[in-house]
C-alpha cells in the first residue's frame, strides 16, 4: 500500500466514534486539495419524519442547513439516494450541477464551499450512507478525475469502518425498549405510547429510563437518535 493508504487505514483502525472517523479522514484528504468532509446518515425511521443524522469537519452556516435538512433535494443528494457511483460538482457557475439548481449553489458558495465530491452507500430504499468532502475552492474537472481513485478508496474504507462500529455497539435492548423508542421516535408521549402499547406512562417511562441509560443518552431524542444509528430499531 501507498503512505496514504497506511495513514488511512491506521487512522481510522483508531477511531473510535463517527466524529473521530471524520476528523482522521479530514487529513487524509487535505493534500488531496479537500478542506472539509462530512457524513450523512438518512434512516426510513421513523416513517412521520424520517431521521437524518450528519457529523462534519465545520460547523459552520453550511453545515448547520445540512443538519436540518436543507440539502436533501440538491443534485448530489438525489444522485448518492440512488446511486453509489462519485458524484461530483468544480464549485463554479459554469458547472453543469450549477445549472441545474443555481440559487442553491449560489447559496451554498456564500458559506464558503465550492469544489466537491461524494459518494454513498444504499443499504436499501431510502436508506443510505453518504460521506463528501469539498474546498473552499473551486476545482477542475481534470483535477476531479485525477483524484477519483484516491477518493474512492477514502468512502469505501470510511464507510466501512462506520458500519464496523455500528454493528459492534454490544447494546442489546428488550422488546419493549425497542417498541417505545420507535414510537418516541414518531414524536408520541408517554401517555399516547402507554395507550397505543395498552401499558401504563410509569411503565413507558421505565423502559425509557433503562434505553437512555444503556445508550449513554442524556434524554429520549438522543436515545432514539443513537439507537437508529446502531441499527437497534429495524
Amino acid at each position: 500500500m501507498n503512505n496514504w493508504q497506511v495513514d488511512l487505514f491506521t487512522g481510522l483502525g483508531r477511531a473510535d466514534t463517527v466524529q473521530d472517523i471524520v476528523d482522521a479522514t479530514a487529513k487524509i484528504i487535505k493534500p488531496i486539495g479537500f478542506e472539509y468532509c462530512g457524513f450523512r446518515l438518512l434512516f426510513p425511521l421513523p416513517l412521520s419524519h424520517p431521521q437524518l443524522i450528519t457529523t462534519y469537519t465545520a460547523e459552520d452556516e453550511m453545515y448547520e442547513k445540512e443538519r436540518n435538512g436543507g440539502y436533501l433535494k440538491t443534485p448530489m443528494s438525489v444522485h448518492c439516494s440512488r446511486s453509489m457511483t462519485p458524484f461530483v460538482w468544480e464549485g463554479t457557475t459554469e458547472d453543469s450541477v450549477f445549472r441545474q439548481m443555481p440559487e442553491v449553489f449560489e447559496e451554498y458558495y456564500g458559506y464558503g464551499h465550492r469544489g466537491g465530491w461524494a459518494q454513498s452507500l444504499i443499504e436499501k430504499q431510502n436508506m443510505y450512507s453518504l460521506f463528501y468532502a469539498d474546498s473552499s475552492n473551486s476545482m477542475t474537472a481534470a483535477h476531479l478525475e485525477s483524484v477519483t481513485l484516491k477518493m474512492e478508496w477514502v468512502a469505501t474504507a470510511v464507510l466501512s469502518r462506520l458500519n464496523q462500529i455500528k454493528h459492534t455497539s454490544g447494546i442489546q435492548l428488550s422488546l419493549r425498549e425497542r417498541e417505545v423508542l420507535r414510537w418516541t421516535g414518531d414524536g408520541k408521549t408517554a401517555d399516547q405510547i402507554a395507550e397505543i402499547l395498552m401499558l401504563s406512562p410509569s411503565t413507558i417511562n421505565f423502559h425509557l429510563r433503562k434505553a437512555m441509560q444503556k445508550l449513554d443518552a442524556p434524554n429520549k431524542t438522543a436515545a432514539v437518535v443513537r439507537a437508529i444509528f446502531l441499527r437497534l430499531l429495524f
